[in-house]
């Protein structure tokens, strides 16, 4: 601790009447009375340190730093501040332990309280409970959303990766596993929704998802299938025949 703050946290302890009076000057500590203070008291700041600067008429405390020959109020030049205003930085010095707060900044589910997603049924009923339900889905417009697994295929978390028009997707193997990645996830389900309510798939459908699943080959993250969603129908891709063995 810097001599002044000592100063100050003996004042504040000490004679806290007179700590609410005190003003920091520079890293000198001067005190300022409308009447002179009684005996007792002079001897108490004698006692402290402090000495009576006539010039100035305030008692002052130098807190070890010399005296600056110079004319002028040092308060014209030197930084003024309240003893009760002084913050944590000036009274400590830097190399003094700080004090961390742990903050959560979200929920995790624990590994039992992930859904279980490993059938086309189970993907439908999660699209309907989490995605459908997402303030950023447009039910009039096809919407692509991957579900991320774990290893026990259960649900990691899912992405809204993008909406299109009422009858086409932009899609593309990046956007698609960038979420897949930083979940470190073991494989993917994709999903889309058809606006129309027929869940059939299209042959660009298809054949995306035969490109999603060669990447995924590629990072070795399976694509295990691509549920498309109807009202109130659902289709999977992999129970029609459209994935490699």
């Amino acid at each position: 601790m810097t001599p002044t703050a000592e100063l100050l946290d003996r004042l504040k302890s000490e004679m806290p009447e007179l700590w609410g009076q005190a003003q920091v000057v520079g890293r000198w500590v001067w005190l300022e009375f409308n009447v002179p203070p009684v005996t007792q008291i002079r001897a108490k700041l004698k006692e402290f340190g402090f000495h009576w600067n006539g010039a100035r008429k305030c008692w002052q405390h130098p807190c070890g730093i010399p005296s600056r020959r110079a004319g002028g109020d040092p308060r014209s030049y030197y930084q003024v501040k309240p003893a009760s205003g002084m913050e944590m930085n000036d009274a400590l010095p830097a190399a003094f332990a700080k004090e961390y707060k742990v903050v959560a900044l979200r929920e995790c589910p624990l590994p039992e309280q992930m859904k279980i997603c490993d059938t086309p049924d189970t993907a439908a009923d999660y699209w309907r409970l989490n995605i459908q339900t997402n303030p950023y889905f447009n039910p009039e417009a096809e919407c692509l959303a991957v579900l991320m697994l774990n290893t026990r295929r259960r649900v990691k978390g899912h992405q809204l990766v993008t909406i299109g028009t009422m009858d086409t997707l932009l899609v593309h193997p990046r956007e698609v596993f960038r979420g897949a990645v930083i979940a470190a996830a073991s494989a993917i389900v994709l999903m889309h929704n058809h606006p129309s309510g027929d869940p059939t798939p299209s042959e660009a459908d298809i054949k995306v998802t035969r490109d999603l699943i060669r990447a995924g080959q590629l990072m070795k993250i399976d694509v295990l299938d691509h549920v498309v969603m109807g009202n109130p129908s659902r289709c999977s891709l992999r129970e029609l025949g459209y994935f490699y063995n």
